[in-house]
């Protein structure tokens, strides 16, 4: 792991590299002639003609007073508490935490962080060059710093956990740092934020998942199934390559990898590794069983990095008490103290009907819900119905309200012309009555939200048994809400199990107020540790990682 020490005290900084500063980034590398600007010209030429730099004192001023660095003012004060003395050299010669800085950068994706962020590439230039003019070592130890402080910022802002500071103790006794820092306040202290990881989070969790991932060799041989499947009994080369796969990953734990055999013990490892996956755990090697299996290492670690920012802000919720909701997974979570005490699935948004990440508080429970059917709905799907069977409406508990003189009034289905009828001007809705045949069941989870989705049961079962479960219109369908609402209300007073079996089997809709509002987060976590360790990747549903990944390892932010 990498984290730099001192780092951590620095104040949280909050400016980003404009387009003058990428513009240097890759001037700094051009041999450009007679350039009256320090950064674009070449770093062995002299500045101007009409500027003399002798000393590298002097050559720090000319640097700070002409860069476009957007953190120049933080870097700045970092010399001025030193007096001008460089940081990262002795005039002739980097020293070892210039070298230290470097090899932090380089590891940064260990972090969700992208090396190409922090002039990597200039930084590599400076320590492979001799240079002796004090103009260019300026201009060198200036380049350091920036990166130093804008790597202090995305470690403080977002993206680094605490737990770390150990690992790379960069700068720790360095006078500048204490000098810089004594009079900072700094809004999160390393102590405070070290209890917090103790317990194996799932941040830090997944870090170990990524140091697990680096060491393994991805030296393996796609498995080519040449026919629909492998089972026990099977004999083929291709087991062979399954054994040794799935030997180091660390779901197959027998020492026979090197007969074609497929034997009980190697149907207990596919099943290991189909529930790691989100597979039907048949121990059949099928061939999207395969698929999985034959993704490269390289590929699992960049959806292991992608998920750290989501894992840092799991791992940082402050309640005691909240539900979290993650949508690869289709799982929904009760945590309590850093424990799971509670676990259902979940039906998820489509692809076009995306469930979204959010953070709310559950206030209110519904029980016998009326479900107000969203126009988009009841334009695409109930209109569509109707005019197939008139009698759609009344044989599903639905009906139809408008508003007249400020109240609301059922209107008979037969005057509605329901072949030119535009739902999303029409003043009528569509309302389904509370019952078993109601879209949202026995039960709804209100949270206030701007996107109008809430967690409900729902009649539609067999959908809970299937791998992919992203079939709702955004809202997240709870496999077994009666338990899920009891563990809610398990602190009230006022709600026995009784009582609430009492009212929810009733088809008269009442309001259950929490006295305690619950924190809920929905998520979106493709690949993380358990509280086991065990490592779990799911499909990028909403493709929403290739984005990340692409800032992460192809462009600088």
């Amino acid at each position: 792991m990498l984290i730099i020490k001192a780092i951590t005290k620095l104040p949280k900084l909050t400016m980003d590299f404009d387009v003058l500063c990428r513009v240097f980034i890759i001037a700094f590398l051009i041999i450009a002639a007679n350039s009256s600007s320090v950064f674009a010209n070449n770093v062995s030429q002299p500045i101007s003609k009409n500027e003399s730099v002798n000393t590298l004192n002097e050559g720090l001023t000319y640097a700070l007073n002409n860069s476009s660095f957007k953190y120049i003012k933080e870097v700045a004060n970092l010399y001025k508490s030193r007096e001008l003395t460089p940081i990262w050299s002795n005039g002739y010669s980097y020293n070892n935490n210039a070298h230290a800085l470097y090899n932090a950068i380089s590891n940064a994706r260990k972090l969700g962080l992208n090396p190409k962020d922090y002039d990597l590439e200039i930084i590599k230039y400076f320590l492979e060059t001799t240079i002796d003019d004090p103009a260019i070592l300026g201009k060198s130890d200036v380049t350091f710093t920036h990166a130093y402080v804008k790597l202090a910022k995305h470690i403080n802002a977002s993206s680094v956990s605490f737990d770390l500071v150990d690992e790379y103790a960069l700068f720790e006794d360095d006078l500048f740092l204490s000098e810089y820092t004594k009079n900072t306040t700094v809004a999160t202290a390393p102590q405070a934020n070290n209890n917090r990881y103790q317990n194996q989070d799932p941040y830090t969790r997944l870090l170990n998942a990524i140091e697990t991932y680096r060491e393994l060799n991805d030296d393996f041989e796609p498995i080519i199934l040449q026919k629909k499947s492998l089972s026990i009994g099977d004999i083929s080369p291709e087991v062979i390559k399954a054994k040794n796969k799935l030997f180091q990953l660390g779901d197959y734990q027998n020492t026979d990898t090197l007969t074609p055999n497929y034997d009980e013990a190697l149907a207990l490892s596919v099943s290991k590794f189909q529930l790691r996956h989100g597979l039907d755990a048949d121990g059949v090697l099928g061939k999207r069983t395969a698929r999985e299996i034959n993704k490269t290492l390289k590929s699992r670690r960049i959806q292991l990095e992608v998920n750290l920012h989501r894992a840092k802000q799991i791992s940082e919720l402050g309640e005691s008490r909240y539900i979290l909701v993650n949508v690869p997974e289709y799982k929904l979570y009760v945590i309590e103290n850093g424990k799971t005490i509670y676990q259902t699935r979940v039906v998820v948004g489509k692809k076009k009907n995306k469930t979204p990440v959010l953070t709310s508080e559950i206030t209110e429970l519904v029980l016998n819900p009326y479900w107000n059917i969203p126009t988009s709905i009841t334009k695409n799907e109930i209109i569509p119905k109707l005019q197939e069977n008139p009698e759609y409406l009344s044989n599903n508990n639905m009906k139809i309200i408008s508003k007249i003189n400020n109240k609301n009034t059922f209107i008979d289905p037969s005057f509605v012309d329901w072949e030119n009828i535009d739902p999303e001007n029409a003043p009528i809705r569509i309302r389904q009555d509370p019952g078993k045949k109601n879209a949202l069941g026995r039960v709804k989870f209100m949270f206030p939200n701007n996107y109008s989705v809430y967690l409900h049961d729902t009649p539609s079962r067999s959908l809970f048994s299937q791998n992919y479960r992203a079939f709702s219109h955004g809202c997240v369908r709870v496999e077994h809400p009666f338990e899920f609402a009891k563990v809610l209300l398990s602190a009230s007073t006022d709600w026995t199990d009784e009582k609430f079996d009492y009212f929810a089997n009733r088809d008269k809709t009442k309001v259950v107020k929490l006295e305690n509002p619950i924190p809920i987060h929905i998520t979106y976590m493709t690949a993380w540790a358990d509280e086991l360790g065990v490592i779990n990747f799911r499909p990028d549903i909403y493709k929403r990682d290739s984005q990340i990944a692409n800032n992460l390892y192809n462009t600088a932010q």
